[in-house]
């Protein structure tokens, strides 16, 4: 039995004679009278065997019916879990309960069934009723951790951490278990109670050494609070009680280079896990930290036995941003073959690295090649648009799109990158038109609504609806420097100069390099008498935009 009933498995072996040959391989179907032919614990054993067939088989039916005879048998305390678990797994919560409730009159002591009566009301969202069924059983034994622990829990998966906090803390400091503190801890963490959560995590650990979960939780608990000398100590004792936890040498190594100590991490990886999996997932925190020539050590021997493929990805990264030898990091992505999983991610990589070089048609080739072969590839289709675009042919980005949107015609995103083309290719009407679609499809499309608000202001048209279509954009998607930006320079345009400072103030607040949201603040300082502040969104601006001459001329005029 899943139970673990042992006499009612010693029974079983006993009866197999006296029900039928072969007892679990073919059972009989139930007979009324059998159950008076045999005594009460055969009776019992044999229909406790057409339930587990019952449930080999799927066959609910039959399976209730063999837990209905068993029931009437005044069955031991195993066969009423069994039975609960059943109809909660079934999604029949309320008969699971009525059987739980008959099972805690037979055997009121066990906690068990409590807890599965509870877990009835949760499976129905009823949180207090669960609580109150808690509740009742403590109030008949006021000493019971595991009762006050399981309140605690039910509030804590239903993410009440104060209700959470309040019912551990019933249990008595004397009385409190490891467990118990732990699950406290966790509350309190949660509502940003550190030192209260660390003195009952370090009770924890002191009460119970082995409490590995404690550890980690302490560990964690210390880099919240950013300190890492404490939460290295934690996870050197995690992995004393525990050497084959990965995850708690990984985070030891993690922060060991967070506290600028490479030599010590490359020690935890050399003494830490044999698996190659460790090795390579240490190597990218390394990478992650900036220490890329001690990575290097790391994949390179993999790199040599050309297994895993993926140390390929991960030592071309390191050509890349360490080496800066973009051919290298080329060479090595070629090694990654198109069935491996890394080789999408590798193809955008290598396509970029082909564009830095300036080889932009050889980049958009390996793109094409790749989505000739996989054309209903979404990453694929935008990694092509991407490069189109940056390469400023726009004719063939929009053909690469309107090819998509034949695939997915009801896609707003390829539909709203299609205008944006439109507007990159100077057709400000088209894209104007598309943009419309877009937003009679969906009202609430903010990047369209800001798109088409702007260029209304911008061409000197409806400025009523332009800043009820910005407003509108920015409410959705609120804290976008790009749509305080249109909201400003729409108030503007309408000579309200207040609200224009105060949104462009925002839009630079957030810390844009945007040269024409900082060109706008240029021209609204300036329009408001603040050459100060307009001298400096122009010498900003200056840096990257894409007409400097007309800028010099603004600071000029200044």
């Amino acid at each position: 039995m899943r139970t673990n009933n042992k006499r009612l498995r010693s029974v079983i072996v006993s009866c197999c004679a006296l029900l039928v040959s072969g007892c679990a391989a073919n059972m009989p179907e139930p007979q009324a009278a059998l159950p008076h032919v045999l005594n009460k614990e055969a009776a019992t054993t044999y229909h406790y065997l057409l339930f587990e067939e019952a449930t080999r088989q799927n066959d609910h039916s039959s399976a209730e019916d063999a837990l209905s005879n068993l029931l009437k048998l005044s069955p031991p305390i195993e066969v009423y879990l069994e039975a609960v678990n059943f109809y909660l797994r079934t999604n029949k919560p309320i008969t699971g309960r009525k059987i739980a409730t008959q099972g805690i009159k037979n055997f009121p002591k066990n906690f068990q069934l409590v807890l599965l009566k509870a877990e009835s009301y949760r499976l129905e969202n009823k949180l207090e009723k669960a609580v109150g069924v808690l509740r009742t059983y403590l109030e008949a034994n006021p000493q019971s951790d595991d009762a006050i622990r399981a309140i605690g829990l039910l509030y804590f998966d239903s993410g009440k951490f104060p209700e959470a906090v309040d019912a551990f803390r019933e249990s008595a400091e004397s009385l409190r278990t490891p467990v118990t503190r732990l699950y406290l801890a966790k509350a309190l963490i949660q509502l940003k109670k550190y030192d209260d959560a660390e003195k009952e995590l370090i009770t924890a650990t002191e009460q119970k050494a082995t409490l590995l979960e404690a550890w980690s939780e302490l560990a964690r608990l210390y880099e919240l609070k950013q300190d890492y000398v404490l939460a290295e100590q934690a996870y050197e004792q995690l992995i004393t009680v525990d050497t084959s936890n990965e995850v708690s040498w990984l985070r030891l190594i993690n922060l060991n280079l967070k506290l600028n100590h490479p030599a010590k991490a490359l020690e935890l990886v050399q003494i830490g896990p044999t698996s190659k999996e460790f090795t390579i997932e240490a190597a990218t925190i390394f990478i992650s930290e900036g220490f890329y020539k001690e990575a290097q050590t790391m994949l390179e021997p993999f790199a040599e036995n050309n297994h895993p493929v993926e140390v390929f990805f991960h030592l071309a990264l390191i050509a890349f941003e360490y080496e800066k030898d973009l051919n290298k990091a080329l060479k090595l992505l070629n090694n990654i073959p198109q069935n491996h999983p890394s080789w999408i991610k590798s193809l955008e990589f290598r396509s970029r690295i082909l564009y830095q070089l300036g080889k932009t048609d050889e980049a958009i080739g390996l793109v094409q090649s790749a989505r000739e072969r996989d054309p209903q590839s979404r990453f694929l289709l935008e990694l092509e648009t991407e490069l189109l675009m940056a390469a400023k042919r726009q004719a063939d980005a929009l053909k690469t799109v309107n090819s998509a949107l034949a695939i997915w015609p009801n896609d707003q995103e390829l539909l709203f990158t299609k205008g944006s083309i439109y507007h990159a290719m100077g057709n400000q009407t088209r894209a104007l038109e598309v943009m419309e679609e877009v937003i009679s499809r969906d009202p609430e499309y903010f990047k369209a609504l800001n798109f088409v608000g702007y260029t209304l202001a911008e061409m000197g048209k409806d400025l009523d609806r332009a800043l009820v279509l910005v407003r509108t954009a920015a409410t959705l998607a609120p804290g976008q420097p790009y749509i305080l930006d249109s909201l400003a320079w729409v108030y503007f345009l309408r000579e309200d100069y207040k609200n224009a400072w105060t949104y462009i103030t925002q839009a630079v607040t957030l810390g844009t390099n945007d040269p024409t949201i900082l060109e706008h603040y240029g021209d609204i300082a300036k329009q408001r008498g603040n050459k100060a502040e307009a001298r400096k969104g122009y010498k900003k601006a200056l840096k990257s935009h894409s007409n400097p001459a007309l800028i010099r001329k603004k600071l000029k005029d200044l």
